[in-house]
């Protein structure tokens, strides 16, 4: 089973194996491929649509390249796949910090805007938590804080043998399936919000082989990789090598004037802004509403309740209890 052999059954259109994608990626990985080749290949996937063995190839291989750290402790992460064009406030990105409020040890996997004004790094390098540890600086800031940011180019530097393919592709391409499920500190539990729920599905197949205790996978009816305060949002929860799915209805939360009513398509200093008053304030806000209700799925992943409407009050309360910007400042400090 050799590179070419393996890229030329991929461009005549034919399936990969876990093992086999693996191998290719591997290669990948490694420089190995010119980029004509890697574009075929990219392109020839995307065209028969990528399957869940070869995405668990990828992402299997991925993990190895990635850059590491010397943390052994149990960390959840919130990092979803982005690229849903809903422009919305970075709600994965906040979520992570009140969780952290809550007690709970964070390793939030993430980088700049790719589709919004705001990517993860954008956002947290507006509100001045820092986004660019690496090493031992990032040991010591977790073991402080029990939260890092990890910022993806400081953790997948092999990913720079696609980065010019994918520039000028300008699709989306399987590698768009990958970051979520390749933290290089490898949580056992985490919540992926998917781009639209159709992939659901696929993602599902893909994840259910890299032994995740519980996996919470996510999509909105409209396509957003967030729990939506508009459209119901439909859940597919992986425990181990099981999985259930279940439907979570917003307006039992947030009315519909409310939820048109929260700010979209803003800059990282705007989100900062609008999440700063939010933590300020002592009464619900329409933008707390939503944070709690995205927070409520995140504690049912990590067994603070089965309950989402619980999860959702107790959530509510610690954004504005003070708890949360009390946090955020500790963050704030290097």
């Amino acid at each position: 089973m050799n590179t070419e052999q393996l890229i030329a059954q991929t461009i005549e259109g034919n399936t990969l194996s876990m093992e086999q994608s693996e191998v290719l990626f591997d290669s990948i990985f490694d420089g190995q491929l010119s980029q004509i080749e890697l574009a075929a290949v990219l392109a020839a996937m995307k065209v028969r649509k990528e399957k869940p063995e070869e995405i668990s190839g990828a992402i299997k291989s991925m993990r190895k390249f990635a850059v590491s750290l010397p943390i052994t402790e149990s960390v959840f992460d919130t990092c979803g796949t982005g690229g849903d064009h809903s422009h919305s406030f970075n709600i994965s990105s906040a979520v992570a910090i009140i969780l952290n409020a809550m007690g709970y040890s964070i390793a939030k996997h993430g980088n700049r805007s790719v589709t919004s004004k705001s990517g993860s790094a954008d956002f947290y390098e507006a509100l001045n938590i820092p986004v660019n540890l690496s090493g031992q600086d990032a040991v010591r800031y977790f073991n402080k804080n029990k939260f890092i940011f990890l910022f993806a180019p400081n953790y997948h530097p092999a990913m720079k043998h696609a980065a010019p393919v994918r520039k000028q592709l300008g699709v989306r391409t399987i590698f768009n399936y990958l970051g979520p499920l390749t933290n290089p500190l490898k949580p056992k539990r985490q919540m992926i919000g998917v781009f639209h729920p159709s992939f659901l599905e696929v993602y599902k197949e893909a994840a259910l082989p890299l032994g995740y205790e519980r996996l919470i996978l996510y999509s909105s009816k409209n396509g957003m990789d967030e729990v939506s305060p508009l459209y119901p949002t439909f859940v597919i929860d992986i425990t181990n090598d099981t999985y259930t799915t279940f439907t979570i209805e917003p307006d039992k939360f947030i009315t519909k004037d409310e939820a048109l009513s929260i700010p979209h398509n803003l800059g990282p200093q705007e989100n900062a802004s609008i999440f700063s008053e939010t933590i300020h304030s002592p009464n619900p806000t329409v933008l707390g509403k939503l944070l709690a209700l995205n927070t409520a799925l995140a504690l049912y992943a990590l067994d603070y309740s089965e309950s989402i409407e619980k999860n959702y009050n107790a959530a509510l309360e610690i954004i504005h209890s003070g708890v949360v910007l009390k946090t955020m400042k500790k963050l704030q400090e290097a």
